[in-house]
């Protein structure tokens, strides 16, 4: 890159960027051709690549000078001429003039060959020296002609006196036309009082040329030379402008470009920096997910460890009380694996924005009991010290959801017992304020005394399938629940806080606002429904699923008819009295037809049972697309599996009664 490539490039990073309404360059450019202008943010930068362009022009027309006086001089050598007998201009005029221009070619070509390559600098010496040699080669062209006139030979060098300031440098247009104009008025009055625009020459050398192109221009345009005078001045004051003119439209067109090129190139910038960030992001998830399905090996091993050897041990007891202490083994090992389950589910539906709080009344002192009594227990299980002031609440009625309270205290609790050591303290303090409005403000702070969580690690923690550091696999869990319980914690309109100190312990909390709900809106356990009479038709192709649905469904007193695939299914409803079945309960993965494709061929039966009976998925799919197909199939709603017995009755309570 050249010094002077350099010096456009800094000036155009140094120059100020305008908004869009103060540049608007097109605008500008649409004016017309007499009103082209430069805006003034624009100008510095403008003059300078102007300044260069002028340099390189008038070092390439200095060396043609330098090129055309040296042919010349060899042509005089070659043809010697001599003026007629009484001109007033002698011959040596012409010669010495001529070495002249040769001797100033010379000069300024070697002049701006050095300012091209940037070693003289500096802008008013460099303006100056694209301006000495057209008005030197100008006057020495006024000279020519002016000798010419006098000579009685034409005004042959006025021609090449307009065509410099109108094609060779990018002159403002206000400099080039006034110096045309005045080169103009010189010879025009010049020729009038010698009377020398008759066109003719006598020396038949030169004479014969000139006078056949006078003649062209008499026959194309005129039968007056002076026409001819007056029209290639005209052509070159609008050449000038118009040279000037696409020149200011370019350069406002390169800026343009220059800033639609920028702005593409930040926004690029941009979009690469958002990449880069979602991409990192991309591999901190993939690398927490790999550390998360690592853990879940140890996570589902040890409880189903716990089940297969309760399950030998329940096997082979010789008393009750140990099958009883096995079998109560095989229920905790299975809560927990279906605890795990039902995080992910959770995590995935959050994720996905499907999921959604349920809004019922509900006690929250009794809530909030049942999680310090479980607690309570849990933490004697580890030695641990648990406190609580729930007990001493007053008795309020909330509207919320209670389930996902639970959960979220359930959660961080589950960190508090997991973390802390034997013999230490955890704690749930909770504080119920009033508000005017007849709203309930509830503070709600988990802490204990275990290990603490590094300050580097308290920002990730948030995050699905996240951990703190730990030296060892004593502390080894799907790090779900902190994830979950921060997405439930915002989507009730609060907001986790997490004050800890490696060593000392931590603390997490919340605060949550809540509507009062009457005494009539609480919703307690679902009650297990008198079903006596009511015919239940379940599609479930393994034995085993089929045996747990019948002891679910013993204390109801309903007759349930199984069937082991769907294509069975469809055949004994469609054998069956319209209005013989109460209820259709559908697994979705089984041979022939899964239970998407029987609810679909149900609905579009020609009976009026079939359109309105309830169908319920029960099915090990219980992601959202598995939820979405179901209802999209006509179902009633879905329930996952391990199937839970309170659904389980809630729903056929909500449908049979």
């Amino acid at each position: 890159m050249t010094s002077s490539q350099t010096r456009r490039s800094d000036q155009l990073d140094q120059s100020p960027q305008p908004d869009q309404s103060a540049a608007k360059p097109r605008s500008a450019v649409s004016m017309g051709l007499f009103r082209v202008k430069v805006p003034r943010e624009y100008r510095e930068r403008f003059e300078d690549e102007r300044l260069e362009l002028n340099i390189a022009r008038m070092f390439a027309f200095s060396l043609f000078i330098v090129v055309f006086q040296v042919l010349l001089q060899i042509v005089n050598v070659a043809f010697p001429q001599k003026l007629g007998d009484g001109m007033p201009i002698s011959l040596d005029f012409y010669i010495f003039t001529s070495l002249g221009t040769l001797v100033a070619g010379i000069v300024f070509s070697v002049i701006l060959g050095r300012a091209r390559k940037g070693k003289i600098r500096g802008r008013r010496l460099r303006a100056a020296l694209v301006q000495m040699p057209l008005y030197a080669f100008s006057v020495i062209q006024l000279a020519f002609c002016t000798a010419n006139i006098l000579s009685n030979q034409g005004i042959n060098s006025y021609f090449l006196f307009v065509v410099m300031f109108s094609m060779i440098p990018i002159l403002p247009r206000r400099q080039s036309t006034i110096t045309i104009l005045a080169g103009f008025f010189y010879i025009f009055i010049l020729s009038i009082v010698c009377n020398g625009l008759s066109g003719t020459s006598t020396d038949p050398a030169t004479g014969e040329v000139f006078a056949w192109t006078i003649r062209s221009f008499e026959l194309a345009f005129f039968t007056d030379v002076r026409a001819v005078f007056f029209v290639v001045t005209g052509i070159s004051i609008l050449v000038s402008i118009l040279l000037y003119n696409l020149y200011v439209t370019n350069f406002l067109k390169s800026v343009e470009l220059e800033q639609q090129n920028a702005h593409l190139e930040d926004l690029v910038h941009e979009r690469t920096l958002e990449l880069e960030e979602k991409t990192h992001a991309a591999e901190v998830a993939s690398q927490a997910k790999s550390r998360f399905l690592a853990n879940m090996s140890h996570e589902f091993r040890t409880p189903l460890n716990a089940i297969t050897g309760m399950a030998r041990v329940a096997k082979t007891a010789q008393t009750d009380a140990e099958r009883e202490h096995a079998f109560s083994r095989i229920l905790s090992a299975s809560d927990y694996l279906l605890g795990i389950l039902n995080d992910i589910l959770d995590v995935s539906n959050i994720e996905t924005g499907r999921f959604s709080l349920k809004q019922r009344g509900f006690s929250l002192k009794k809530t909030l009991a049942e999680v310090a009594d479980a607690f309570t227990q849990r933490a004697a299980g580890k030695a641990q010290v648990f406190e609580s002031n729930v007990y001493g609440l007053e008795d309020y009625l909330v509207i919320g959801d209670r389930l996902r309270l639970k959960q979220t205290l359930s959660n961080l609790l589950d960190n508090a017992v997991e973390y802390t050591p034997e013999d230490g303290t955890i704690g749930l303090s909770v504080e119920a304020h009033e508000e005017a409005d007849g709203s309930l403000t509830v503070s709600f702070s988990v802490y204990d005394n275990g290990i603490g969580i590094a300050a580097e690690d308290i920002a990730r923690l948030s995050g699905a399938f996240e951990q703190g550091s730990t030296n060892n696999m004593q502390h080894v869990g799907a790090g779900l629940g902190l994830a979950i319980s921060t997405s439930l914690v915002k989507m009730m309109g609060g907001e986790i806080g997490i004050a800890s100190e490696k060593g000392v312990g931590s603390t997490f909390f919340f605060t949550l606002r809540f509507k009062r709900a009457s005494a009539s809106a609480e919703h307690g356990e679902p009650v297990i429904p008198n079903l006596s009479g009511k015919r239940v038709l379940s599609a479930e192709d393994i034995e085993v699923n089929r045996a747990i649905l019948d002891e679910l469904l013993s204390e109801t007193r309903a007759r349930i008819e199984h069937a082991t695939d769907g294509v069975e299914a469809l055949e004994m409803f469609e054998r069956s009295p319209e209005g013989y079945y109460d209820i259709i309960l559908l697994d979705l993965l089984m041979p022939h037809k899964g239970g998407i494709e029987v609810a679909y061929t149900l609905r579009a039966l020609e009976r009026t049972d079939a359109r309105n009976i309830p169908i319920y998925a029960v099915s090990a799919n219980a992601y959202p697309d598995d939820v979405e197909k179901s209802l999209a199939a006509g179902m009633n709603g879905h329930l996952a599996k391990p199937i839970d017995f309170a659904a389980l009755m809630q729903m056929l309570t909500k449908e049979l009664g």
